[in-house]
């Protein structure tokens, strides 16, 4: 019997506020600050990298190795950087640091690893759009089965298809400022672990249509800087920014990876008690940081009501 080496596991996740992970700086374009698109598509994600960043901070505090001194009187921070050099991270190994070791450090000149977790990026699965029959959640055949280029999932170009009971019975329904008539189609998504409302209201157009539904119906906030001598708006600080909306479902992949078999300065890594670092371990410490993006949230403008995501289908237990 092969041993895993590693192991995929797919998270559904759905925004409780607004998201926005800038594309960086201001562009020319129908808003000021833009985020981050899927060059091939058009469609808003959450890059990996905005996943783990987050999530390595928050298993840093619920582990208590945000900011830590060890007997010596040293001081470490093994949340992100780690210093300019990476000096900060303390690179523990052997009992395994449950910060560095899931997500990886470098100490300069020292001993550097890769994390075990590998994040890739938070695509859109559903995107709630109002319509003459209140909210429905709209995805595609791509949206849903990602680039496996499968096709359990059918619509015709210019219709939709209800994936959920709610909607058989329309026969014409508007996608925000898009009307389209219900047409032929297939796709079940009875196993997916988001909420039944959500089932129920699931809407399948074409990957033609889709960009163009979320592209024309994400959030545009505009925002004011405030003069602190007057306490009003300051003059030329007018700004604008979208956000993908509260509600959307996502779907991203983590591969974990096993640590049985490596080795990092001469030393095994190993646990509290010379366990193994296996891959249960590793999803562990990661599912205690992705737990708190429901409470302190993920990308920017946080101090704006926005960024609160909560991850579905975490491991049960205490993370």
């Amino acid at each position: 019997m092969c041993e895993n080496l590693y192991e995929v596991k797919t998270y559904y996740a759905i925004a409780l506020d607004p998201i926005h992970v800038g594309a960086g700086g201001a562009r020319l374009e129908r808003v000021d600050l833009p985020i981050i698109r899927e060059p091939g598509t058009n469609i808003p994600k959450i890059p990996g990298t905005s996943l783990s960043g987050s999530a390595r901070a928050y298993t840093a505090m619920k582990t208590e190795r945000y900011r830590w001194k060890d007997s010596e009187g040293k001081e470490y921070s093994c949340a992100g950087r780690g210093g300019e050099g990476g000096e900060k991270h303390c690179g523990k190994v052997n009992p395994a640091c449950p910060v560095c070791v899931p997500y990886g450090f470098s100490r300069g000149t020292g001993s550097s690893m890769q994390g075990l977790a590998q994040f890739f990026d938070a695509h859109i699965l559903f995107f709630p759009v109002a319509s003459i029959v209140g909210p429905v959640w709209v995805t595609s055949p791509l949206a849903r089965e990602g680039l496996r280029l499968e096709t359990d999932f059918q619509v015709q170009d210019e219709g939709f298809y209800p994936l959920g009971q709610q909607l058989q019975n329309e026969q014409r329904l508007n996608f925000g400022w898009l009307m389209l008539n219900k047409g032929q189609g297939r796709g079940n998504i009875d196993s997916l672990p988001i909420p039944e409302k959500i089932k129920q209201r699931a809407v399948l157009v074409s990957d033609k249509v889709f960009s163009f539904i979320v592209n024309s119906n994400l959030e545009v906030r505009t925002s004011v800087s405030i003069d602190p001598a007057t306490g009003t708006a300051e003059e030329g600080a007018l700004f604008t920014y979208e956000a993908i909306p509260r509600g959307t479902v996502f779907r991203f992949d983590v591969v974990y990876n096993s640590g049985k078999y490596f080795n990092i300065g001469g030393q095994e890594l190993k646990t509290e008690g010379d366990g193994d670092v296996g891959i249960q371990w590793v999803k562990a410490q990661v599912e205690k940081g992705l737990k708190l993006f429901e409470t302190l949230g993920i990308g920017g403008m946080g101090t704006r009501g926005m960024g609160r995501l909560k991850v579905l289908n975490l491991q049960k237990g205490d993370c």
